[in-house]
């Protein structure tokens, strides 16, 4: 258990913050954190796991044990490790963060973090992030960096947004203007994080990640609706050998860790001959993505270009509480 002390939001107490499998041992306890209504809270129906599967990964399918499985013949394996971190006030969640460390690549994958809206402020999230990285790297000595997906936002849009607030002074968004400043303001935390952003050397834009469904179960019609388009941040742990990998091949084995070893593969495992055909989607799907680009012409930049920060500046100003 690592506890933070200090002031945050309106109360002034101290923060637990408790990790599956070392302070949480099954399911009636880390359910009766309350993180699963946090997690519900924080992030739409689209973006969330079924929260069955998210118990049977943290406390018994990825615990650092080497899985094996076979679709059509072939012989597969994959070593997951996935963790919780919850952040506790009176032994109910306020914050969560969900990783998973891939042993083949020795990658770890921010799934989800999050805080509990009546709690930020004073710099609480980035408090618990970084002592959530202490924590990963003690956990999994051998990890190069972290990886994680953001949704892409669209500049021109964004100015038209922000600049017709300034002119009318309209203080009420629509639901797309508050999702489009969301995934602005969620680059810009990674940002102040130190993350970079995986570009293309040609058009100078982040190279974008289409992920697979994430329901097998679905008729193989609707897979191509459910997939999504994502942004890839890195950063890299100090002193680790990625420091020294180029952007290009780094690309490449965080591509194929999110979602081969990670999604694919644990999708699949649970029903090896009744998923053959959502394998083979979704390594094709993984492939056209790894195809976009050689590895040569890919490079890290920082998550915020100069425009950003100022279309990021001139949102601040407005002082406009996101709902």
């Amino acid at each position: 258990m690592q506890v933070l002390d200090g002031s945050y939001g309106e109360r002034a107490q101290p923060l637990d913050i408790v990790v599956t499998r070392r302070d949480v041992l099954d399911e009636a306890s880390f359910r009766g954190t309350g993180v699963l209504d946090l997690y519900a809270e924080l992030f739409p129906a689209s973006e969330r796991d079924s929260p069955d599967d998210i118990v049977r990964w943290l406390l018994s399918g990825d615990v650092g044990a080497r899985r094996q499985f076979s679709v059509s013949g072939q012989e597969m394996s994959y070593r997951l490790d996935s963790r919780c971190f919850i952040l506790c006030a009176a032994g109910r969640a306020i914050g969560l963060g969900f990783f998973t460390y891939d042993h083949a690549s020795e990658l770890i994958y921010c799934n989800h973090v999050g805080i509990a809206k009546t709690w930020r402020g004073g710099g609480l999230a980035r408090t618990f992030y970084r002592e959530m990285g202490g924590m990963l790297d003690a956990l999994f000595p051998r990890n190069i960096g972290v990886v994680l997906e953001v949704e892409p936002f669209d500049r021109d849009h964004l100015q038209a947004i922000i600049a017709g607030l300034e002119r009318t002074g309209r203080r009420q968004l629509a639901a797309d203007e508050q999702a489009t400043i969301g995934r602005l303001l969620r680059v810009g935390w990674y940002d102040k994080l130190g993350y970079s952003v995986f570009c293309d050397a040609h058009t100078m834009q982040p190279l974008r990640c289409r992920s697979p469904c994430l329901d097998p179960s679905l008729p193989s019609s609707s897979w191509g609706g459910g997939e999504e388009d994502y942004w890839l941040m890195w950063q890299a742990r100090p002193g680790a050998p990625s420091v020294e990998m180029r952007a290009g091949p780094l690309w490449h084995k965080a591509v194929s860790a999110i979602y081969v070893e990670i999604l694919a593969k644990s999708l699949v495992a649970a029903d090896p001959s009744g998923r053959r055909d959502y394998w083979d989607y979704a390594t094709a799907l993984v492939d056209r993505t790894l195809q976009q680009i050689a590895t040569s012409d890919a490079y890290l930049a920082p998550c915020l270009g100069d425009d950003d920060r100022q279309l990021l500046s001139r949102w601040r100003r407005l002082a406009i509480e996101l709902i």
